[in-house]
């Protein structure tokens, strides 16, 4: 034990000796060299900028062997934003220690403690961080080196570590007037040729988030001088993790590949990168495939995507648009609650694995699995005739969060109550506008088309619906529309609305416009119209309406006049095996009432009784009208809700 510690000894104190000998001898080569001149010569010559050292230069005995330049600056390009590209409170600079004895410093290592740098592109897409040689004047003959002068042998360099200390980097880009900033930077990496791959390893602080980075150059030296370059990156950090292999031209500082990127909320990562969204939906987020980023923008290609738990592929674009997301382009969605994107309301946390659903998405061309929509809460309906209207404010805090301009293809999406199981539209979100052009809809067995306008940039929220629909299950249709499941049979139906409001109060109050309305083969359920004689007999007895009554009925139909929420209509027709029934009525639906007078007859002619069905909806009187009395005054109020509903277009 004695012996073996004795050669431990022996050796560290040998190997401390001939350092303190290198050490000294370094400063004493040093002496005889004019280091600051020398280093500022070469730097100049290299890069074509100006380098000027303000401090000291000596020897360096940590973190490297070598020389040590504080306070040195590297100018920034003519014209450029920042008064220098580089600024250093100390470069070390480890050398060989061989070649001072023949007055030349071959550079090994550099270490930038606490650097500034400043990265640039100017108006007309030019960067600063190209660096080319400085160029003798035009008929200056070249000057041969001489063995015998002081230098630093620029073809000898061989840099095995070039690291970051503690330093800062800024970028800022004229064309768009916007740029970012880090801090904490901590990188490594190392030349061996401009031709072999350098590696970029470390960490730096982003708006005060860690993030890890782990690049690689294959060609750094075609990279700089406008040549592709194949390049991959690795980033970790607490809002994403990014993995890419591609291509990049440093020049532009454009990249092209493919990417794989996820993090659990993309509300945080919007906010942390200086985009933020509104509402409580946009968590957990995934996406796969062909990215292209220059100019501003990120431009997928062959994309598979999820959003909290909406899937999807296509091709887009991701940018920004006065301070805030913009995304266009091509997408094919898969089942999902559109509802949190309107309103704002917070989502399901997705299931174990779910964010990860891009990397699994099917090619181009194949279908996708379906699944049932996640539904967070029942939402309300925006008319439920069963129930008075909600006086709470209707939150479309949602359509500000981001600007949109899409082609989209959805399969089943859940509106309000209402499912589509499959749509093809243009959708256009601007500050809080929102226009969907609705081309080809499939929806409870028919089909539908229109448009349909949310404009939410006023203190009070204008809404707009022009929609037509074919052959639609109508009792379906209507019960998850307006909560009315009381007419079977298939419809076509016609709906032009205009409100505004800051709640279903409100906008049902402000409803203007038309709505026609007619179902073929269907039946009449709750209400019991037999012959001419039993109609008459059990709607003076108030026996029409039972919650077990049902009537069969070739054909209804009826065209509604709307205006301030109320529906007017004097072409009711509803016709039976044994009855024809024209009618005439007013639908208050803010007011939750219905005045209405039938006047049945047999399909042969004969006798017509007519009668009205009057009163609040909870409590509906019945009673004859042989004297017209109740037609002359729903006939007027008709006409005046037909005169408003005009004035209103």
């Amino acid at each position: 034990m004695k012996g073996w510690m004795r050669w431990v000894l022996l050796i560290g104190g040998g190997l401390f000796a001939a350092a303190l000998m290198g050490a000294g001898l370094l400063a004493y080569l040093v002496t005889r060299l004019d280091v600051r001149g020398e280093v500022e010569r070469v730097v100049e010559s290299a890069t074509g900028r100006d380098l000027v050292i303000n401090g000291n230069v000596g020897v360096s005995y940590w973190p490297v062997l070598g020389l040590r330049a504080e306070d040195a600056t590297l100018s920034n390009v003519e014209g450029g934003r920042a008064p220098a590209f580089i600024t250093a409170d100390e470069i070390d600079i480890g050398v060989e220690i061989g070649p001072l004895f023949e007055r030349q410093v071959v550079v090994r290592r550099l270490v930038f403690q606490r650097p500034q740098i400043n990265l640039e592109v100017n108006a007309e897409g030019e960067p600063n961080w190209v660096l080319e040689p400085r160029r003798a004047p035009p008929g200056t003959p070249p000057t041969p080196p001489t063995s015998g002068e002081p230098g630093i042998d620029i073809a000898r360099a061989n840099l095995r570590e070039i690291r970051i200390s503690d330093g800062a980097v800024s970028f800022f880009d004229a064309r768009r007037g916007a740029g970012w900033q880090v801090g904490e930077v901590d990188l490594s990496s190392a030349i061996t040729s401009l031709d072999e791959p350098m590696r970029v390893e470390g960490s730096l602080l982003y708006n005060d988030r860690p993030v890890e980075l782990d690049m690689v150059v294959a060609r750094p030296g075609a990279a700089s001088r406008g040549e592709l370059s194949p390049i991959t990156i690795e980033i970790e950090s607490e809002l994403i993790n990014v993995s890419f292999a591609g291509q990049t031209v440093a020049t532009s500082g454009e990249l092209a590949g493919n990417v794989r990127a996820s993090g659990a909320n993309l509300r945080d990562l919007a906010a942390w990168s200086g985009t933020p969204l509104r509402g409580a939906a946009f968590g957990q987020f995934a996406v796969a495939g062909r990215l292209v980023v220059g100019g501003g923008a990120y431009t997928f290609s062959n994309a598979g995507f999820s959003v909290d738990r909406v899937r999807g592929r296509g091709d887009f674009v991701l940018s920004e648009l006065r301070d805030k997301p913009y995304l266009s382009g091509r997408l094919e969605l898969f089942d999902f609650d559109l509802n949190p994107y309107l309103t704002g309301e917070a989502m399901p946390a997705p299931t174990e694995g779910e964010a990860e659903v891009a990397a699994a998405m099917p090619d181009a061309g194949q279908s996708a699995p379906t699944a049932e929509i996640a539904v967070v809460d029942a939402p309300p309906r925006a008319l439920d005739v069963r129930e008075a209207p909600s006086g709470a404010p209707i939150d479309f805090s949602g359509l500000q969060a981001i600007n949109a301009d899409l082609e989209l293809v959805t399969h089943a999406v859940l509106v309000q109550r209402m499912r589509v199981d499959s749509a093809r539209l243009n959708l256009v979100i601007n500050d809080g506008y929102m226009a969907a052009t609705l081309h080809n809809l499939t929806l409870y067995g028919g089909s539908g088309r229109g448009r349909f306008e949310i404009d939410a940039r006023a203190a009070s929220p204008r809404m707009v619906q022009d929609l037509a629909f074919t052959g639609v299950d109508a009792r379906r249709f209507l019960t998850d529309a307006i909560n009315f499941g009381n007419i079977e049979g298939r419809a076509e139906m016609s709906i032009r609305i205009d409100t505004e409001g800051r709640t279903q109060t409100e906008m049902l109050r402000a409803a203007d416009g038309r709505i026609h309305l007619e179902v073929v083969s269907g039946v009449l359920h709750g209400v019991d119209l037999g012959g001419v004689a039993t109609t008459i007999r059990n709607a003076l007895r108030g026996e029409l309406i039972a919650p077990e009554a049902r009537t069969p009925f070739q054909g209804f139909s009826a065209t509604f006049a709307v205006a301030d929420g109320v529906l007017a209509s004097d072409n009711v027709s509803f016709n039976t095996t044994d009855l024809r029934i024209p009618g005439i009525g007013v639908i208050d639906v803010g007011g939750r009432r219905i005045d209405l007078r039938l006047a049945p007859r047999s399909p042969r002619g004969g006798v017509v009784f007519p009668f009205s069905i009057r009163g609040p909806w909870a409590q509906l009187s019945y009673a004859s009208d042989m004297n017209d009395r109740a037609q002359v005054e729903i006939l007027a109020r008709v006409r005046e809700v037909e005169a408003a509903s005009r004035r209103a277009q």
